[in-house]
């Protein structure tokens, strides 16, 4: 009787044990952040609750894409406590429907790793002629200029005014034409960039426009700087 009694005790050490553990539960496994405009950010929240018995560990948070930034949630959850990712996506390069993922990683021993999926629409009133906002000018080397044109067609169906160019790097200019433009009308931009840094250079400049939908405008500008001879 005793060698029961010690075994139905050890049985119940047992079973608490496993009773005792973190369990992660997301508010959505599926995120719709709906329509954006391309150069737009759409931010989003994703509630995390530890529904278990012991201390939930988040180990590690991240996107699959550098477009996704996470602001890192507590590192230890409490049973019954709960904390939240923002989450933020840029649109910039992107268009049409994209999926996206943020992976949270926890001591969970049922689930250790957990994906919340994120869907987007993206669309575009100054839409790329070629489909691409990414102007790359190669190799160029140090102090030397290179020129590149890069076309966009008005795809809404309204006029819109282009009211300038934003750029933060100084060694980049843009002229373009025309400044108005009616729907299917197309715009011309004539980039030009002295090239000041060695290495790979990934520059952005924006389209600013009248449009309320759409007034700015991304295009990336890529470029390789190289040492004279």
């Amino acid at each position: 009787m005793k060698h029961v009694r010690m075994t139905m005790a050890t049985i119940f050490v047992v079973t608490f044990s496993l009773a005792a553990q973190p369990k992660l539960v997301v508010s959505s496994e599926l995120i719709e952040l709906g329509t954006i405009y391309s150069g737009m950010s759409k931010p989003a929240e994703i509630k995390l609750t530890n529904a278990g018995e012991d201390v939930l560990k988040i180990t590690h948070v991240q996107s699959s894409c550098g477009c996704t930034t996470v602001k890192q949630p507590k590192s230890e959850l409490a049973p019954g406590e709960s904390d939240v990712i923002k989450v933020e996506f840029n649109s910039t390069g992107f268009r049409g429907p994209a999926t996206k993922y943020v992976y949270i990683t926890s001591n969970d021993p049922v689930k250790p790793q957990t994906s919340v999926k994120l869907t987007v629409e993206i669309k575009e009133e100054l839409e790329p002629v070629t489909k691409n906002n990414v102007l790359w000018l190669g190799s160029v080397q140090l102090g030397k200029s290179v020129t590149e044109t890069i076309s966009f067609r008005n795809v809404s169906d309204k006029q819109i005014s282009v009211t300038g160019i934003a750029i933060k790097n100084d060694g980049i200019s843009v002229t373009y034409t025309p400044k108005r433009l009616k729907p299917s009308e197309e715009l011309k931009l004539t980039i030009t960039v002295n090239q000041k840094k060695e290495g790979y250079v990934n520059e952005e400049i924006f389209i600013e426009t009248d449009s309320k939908n759409q007034p700015r405008v991304p295009v990336r500008v890529s470029v390789m700087g190289v040492k004279p001879g």
